[in-house]
């Protein structure tokens, strides 16, 4: 059930195998639902990032975590809410 919701909430999350097996992994271990929310949605934002730049999320290096940091510190960040949660 609460993967499902997850996955309504951060589509792009969804469309991330290995993401998926991320979290599940700090759900096995009992981490608190606010914890797993906030490692959902930075994870989210990571994987949308990579999506609009063509990196493969598994294989990101360390000038594509580059990428994320600006993308998280500049102008485009205020609007990756909307996009990230399909709330266009």
């Amino acid at each position: 059930m609460r993967t499902v919701v997850l996955e309504e909430k951060w589509p792009v999350r969804g469309r991330h195998e290995h993401a998926a097996g991320w979290l599940r992994v700090w759900v096995d271990l009992g981490r608190a639902p606010r914890t797993i929310d906030a490692y959902t949605r930075g994870l989210a934002e990571f994987l949308q990032v990579c999506e609009d730049h063509g990196i493969d999320p598994v294989a990101a290096n360390r000038a594509d975590v580059a990428v994320f940091v600006r993308e998280l510190t500049g102008v485009q960040s205020e609007n990756a809410w909307p996009r990230m949660t399909g709330e266009l």
